[in-house]
């Protein structure tokens, strides 16, 4: 007999076997306070593998009592305090060769346990445990079960059952408790819980638990709240809140050591959502009762929250409604919620709540028809803090009337918002000439001095903005932007002496609508351009005074009558680029500008323009007959002083210059002056063809190109049918080193656009004329070209357009071209084009070869074929070489040149070119027949003038003068590849000749 204390003895009796040891006893623990003494008996067999056997009978405390002096220290101090208590019915053991290697199994029964370190209580629990030295698991099955949540709610609860598995594992540093599932269940609730407890050696446990519950009763729902940090009168109000209903389901989440909650400082996360059906709640008194209503409460952490998403409010239906605090130890009850039913008893329950109490005779006497929405939005602390309150009166397509106000409203729909000390509305939908527009009202300013403001918003026409008097305006503006007013009206205006009759402000970004005035003024309808215009009575009252900010750089000053009625301008100045604006005695508009650059294309903009519906409307097409009339901005203007430094014209650039405007009698002048450009433009208010607009410039000096065509304002837009008449004379033209002379064009309008009734080009060097017409076809533009180019030396042509001392004399050229493009005159592109040119140059002489020149029309490797000629071939090609004849037929199509009958005459070969040249892709496709003229020399040099067909040609002669040039008949090449790098390449004839073939380079010597 082995004798741990008085109380505990314990007896064994053990034989010796063939496969080791069998060992049987018994144990006697004493009697202890409110417990009889048990004899539990147990049994080991010794076998192979180590230990088996069991014991029966024994008690949780005893066990503990006996085993704690064994167990190591952290193990004793997390077992101990537990002070574990209730039978172990019957317990099996195994063990390994190591007996610290065991596996046991324990029946529990009425097993009980202390809360401790922040882990709950329990009473009555039944189950089998199986466990080893590092893990184990307990199967609970029990009935009628205690709870005690260590003091996190605010009472012990009673479970009917729990059922499940909990598993734990040992590690050197903590103990994890983790469990898949347990289902608890009583007369208030049911649910399941599954997660994990970590019980760390040193350090705080952590809880990751989660659960479901359903079926819960209202009611009870006190019961099971953490009211241990929750302050009295938070317990208080919920005690309250919560007086019927039931809930349907719900799920919780307790992630962190418990001993941190509420986890003010983010250490971990309480949450608790359940969904509430049938709820009663009193969230204030005074306050209308949610009855039978469908809510969702949460509860996080400190806050809580309860959404109501249906129930009945007084006499109406509750669309939702939102209780929270946010703090539960610093209580502000915070209620927001909307109600839906007859206007006039939700505004007669708002009258008569605490807010209408507060706000007493502040609260206007509304007269509303039909039903309205009532929206609260309430924070109530439970101190002596003062209540704030705001809430919404929402307008339902229905009748409002504020009496006091002299205010009638029809088919509104909005809200009346209001506050403790305010009252406003915002965003109340209507029409204003048939456009939606959304209104806000707000009275301001301190008692004696405030005023009515109006504010409407939306996206509105010029028209629909301005009514009958932005009819005239309509054709400079088209399309639909955002457009903000606000009129301000003073209140007691009798008793405020010299106060305006009103203010009046409008704002837009003009994105939508398309501006169709000079630039820059003008845009296209999806820029964004900020609009500012501020109106107020003059301080006679006899007129308006309006301020007008456009973008950043254009300021006006303006006088106006009969505003806003039929608007008229008196007199004003227009600032671009040259500081504020200010407003002149002399009656007109006059305009100061300064632009660092200005193209004229850029004031031309769509004329197209969404409407409403999304489809597109144009605006008027003039009668022709009648003339294009320049009214509007141009016969109010008086007077313009305008620096330019840098005018750019279709991507080119003239420079700086000076223009002056002037009106006299019924036409404006516009006077230039530069070094690159000066002249008079002359324009009629009516331009007719009999007195067109009028370009006179004594001279115009136009650079190279600035703008790449992809960058510069497309121009397909401009509605040719809306061009005036237009006659542009030019004495001295120069573009870059082209110098082409006298240039003078003739425009008039018809029907279908403009007919260009005259076009010259003329100098000493080159004669042009043309004529076409630009027109509008079945929503489509083209333009039609027919000139003619006529000069008596080649040479002298090319020199006119940009290439002296190209080395080429005589050679009178005629060209006919007949050609069209699918795009407006100045949107010419080589693929676009479509059309003939006929081409034909008399005898001439070609001497030195420009090696740029060449390049260009030869696209071949110039610097070896002027080396050739220089050197190579000096005994047959004498400086000054002559060519009898190049003449043929060129048709444009798709960016593409073809000729089947180009040939050059000369005194050495005949060459005949066919294939095409690719203008927009710059390459070559093209068959060479060349046939040399026995007896005499191939002037090689004299194809240049041809063109990059005829150039090509050149290459292939160059490689055919051999020493026995006269033996070949006739010699076929394919050129392809691009102008920079050609191929050529010889073509094997049915019959070559005997002894010579292709390329010199194909013969080496």
């Amino acid at each position: 007999m082995l004798a741990r204390s008085q109380e505990t003895e314990l007896r064994f009796e053990g034989q010796h076997r063939q496969n080791g040891w069998e060992l049987q006893g018994s144990a006697r623990y004493g009697k202890s306070k409110n417990q009889t003494a048990v004899e539990p008996t147990f049994e080991f067999k010794q076998t192979a593998e180590g230990w088996r056997g069991g014991a029966r009978g024994l008690r949780a405390q005893d066990v503990l009592a006996w085993s704690a002096p064994w167990l190591d220290d952290p193990a004793r101090d997390w077992l101990v305090p537990l002070d574990p208590r209730g039978e172990l019915p019957e317990i099996s053991l195994q063990t390994g060769p190591d007996p610290a290697a065991y596996f046991a199994t324990v029946q529990l029964r009425g097993l009980a346990c202390r809360p401790v370190r922040g882990l709950p209580g329990f009473d009555n629990v039944s189950g089998v445990l199986a466990f080893g030295p590092d893990r184990g698991r307990i199967d609970l099955r029990s009935r009628q079960l205690r709870v005690d949540a260590s003091g996190i709610l605010r009472a012990p609860i009673s479970l009917d059952s729990l059922i499940g598995t909990v598993d734990w594992r040992r590690s050197p540093t903590e103990l994890r408790v983790e469990s898949a599932g347990l289902a608890l269940a009583n007369p208030d609730l049911n649910g399941r819980f599954w997660g994990s407890v970590t019980l760390p050696d040193a350090g705080q446990p952590v809880l990751d638990v989660r659960g479901h519950y359903w079926a819960v009763r209202a009611a009870q729902v006190w019961r099971y709240l953490p009211v241990a940090v929750i302050p009295e009168p938070a317990v208080a109000w919920l005690d309250r809140a919560f007086i019927g209903g039931r809930v349907a389901a719900g799920d919780v989440v307790f992630r962190g050591p418990p001993a941190r909650f509420p986890f003010d400082h983010g250490e971990g996360l309480f949450e608790t959502r359940f969904q509430f059906e049938d709820a009663t709640v009193n969230y204030m008194p005074g306050w209308p009762k949610l009855e039978q209503g469908r809510a969702t409460v949460l509860f996080r952490n400190r806050g809580l929250q309860v959404d109501v998403d249906a129930g009945r409010l007084l006499e109406g239906e509750l669309d939702n409604l939102a209780v929270r605090i946010d703090d539960l130890a610093n209580v502000i009850i915070r209620a927001k919620g909307r109600g839906k039913g007859p206007g006039a008893s939700m505004w007669r329950a708002l009258k008569d709540s605490p807010a209408g109490q507060a706000l007493g005779e502040d609260l206007p006497n509304l007269q509303i028809e039909g039903n309205n929405t009532l929206d609260l939005d309430l924070a109530i602390p439970l101190d002596s803090t003062p209540i704030q309150i705001g809430g919404r009166v929402g307008l339902m397509e229905n009748n409002v009337e504020l009496p006091s106000w002299n205010i009638e409203l029809g088919r509104l729909r909005g809200e009346v918002r209001f506050t403790e000390t305010t009252l406003a509305a915002e965003k109340i939908q209507t029409l204003l000439r048939g456009e939606p527009m959304q209104l806000d009202l707000d009275l301001i300013g301190r008692e004696g001095s405030r005023e009515l403001r109006a504010r409407l918003r939306g996206q509105m026409g010029i028209k629909s903005l301005l009514g009958e008097q932005g009819a005239m305006l309509e054709r400079y503006f088209s399309g639909k932007s955002g457009w903000e007013a606000v009129l301000a009206v003073p209140t007691h205006r009798r008793e405020r002496a010299n106060t305006p009759l009103f203010g009046f402000e409008l704002t837009s970004d003009l994105r939508g609508i398309a501006v169709r005035l000079p630039a820059p003024l003008g845009k296209p309808a999806n820029e964004a351009r900020t609009l500012k215009l501020n109106v107020r009575p003059s301080p006679k009252q006899s007129n308006f005074n309006v301020a007008l900010e456009y973008g950043r750089s254009v300021r006006a000053a303006l006088a106006l009558s009969d505003f806003p009625r039929q608007p008229r301008l008196e007199r004003g100045e227009l600032r671009i680029n040259a500081g504020s604006a200010q407003l002149p005695e002399a009656p007109g508009l006059a305009v100061i500008a300064h632009l660092p650059r200005w193209s004229p294309e850029s004031s031309v903009q769509s004329s197209d323009a969404n409407t409403s519906d999304g489809s597109t409307k144009r605006p008027r097409t003039p009668n022709v007959k009648d003339g294009v009339k320049t009214t509007g901005f141009l016969t109010v203007l008086r007077r313009m002083e305008a620096r330019i430094d840098d005018l750019v014209i279709s991507g080119r650039s003239l420079g700086k210059i000076d223009l002056k405007l002037s009106r006299s009698n019924d036409e404006i002048r516009l006077d230039c002056e530069g070094e690159s450009l000066a002249g008079r433009v002359t324009v009629p208010d009516a331009p007719t063809p009999q007195r067109p607009v009028n370009v006179a410039l004594q001279r115009a000096y136009v650079s190279e190109a600035v703008d790449r065509l992809a960058e510069r304002p497309a121009l397909a837009e401009i509605d040719p049918r809306q061009l005036p008449s237009l006659v542009v004379t030019v004495g001295d033209l120069r573009i870059g080193e082209i110098k082409p002379g006298r240039l003078r064009v003739v425009a008039i309008p018809g029907p279908a656009g403009i007919h260009l009734t005259e076009i010259s080009l003329n100098s000493e060097r080159q004669r042009i004329a043309a004529t076409g017409q630009w027109r509008q076809v079945s929503g489509r533009q083209v333009t039609e070209l027919d000139a003619k180019l006529e000069g008596e030396s080649l040479g002298g042509v090319l020199a006119a357009f940009g290439y002296p001392n190209n080395g080429i004399e005589r050679g009178k050229i005629r060209a006919d071209a007949v050609v069209e493009w699918g795009a407006a005159l100045p949107d010419f592109q080589w693929d676009r084009l479509r059309g003939t040119l006929k081409l034909q140059v008399g005898p001439g002489q070609l001497r030195d070869i420009n090696p740029g020149f060449g390049r260009m029309i030869g696209m071949l490797n110039v610097k070896n074929l002027t080396r050739r000629l220089s050197f190579d071939f000096s005994d047959l090609l004498q400086p000054g070489m002559g060519f009898d004849q190049i003449s043929g037929h060129f048709a444009f199509e798709r960016g593409q040149a073809r000729t089947d009958d180009l040939s050059i005459e000369a005194p050495a070969a005949h060459i005949k070119i066919q294939g095409a040249v690719g203008l927009q892709v710059r390459n070559f496709d093209q068959t060479i027949t060349v046939t040399p003229h026995f007896g005499g020399a191939l002037p090689v040099a004299g194809t240049i003038a041809g063109g990059p067909v005829v150039g090509a040609a050149v290459f292939v002669a160059e490689q055919l003068l051999q020493k026995n040039i006269e033996q070949a008949t006739r010699y076929r090449y394919t050129l392809k590849g691009s102008w920079d790098n050609p191929v050529v390449e010889y073509v094997q004839e049915s019959s070559p000749p005997a002894e010579i073939k292709g390329f010199a380079s194909d013969n080496p010597r």
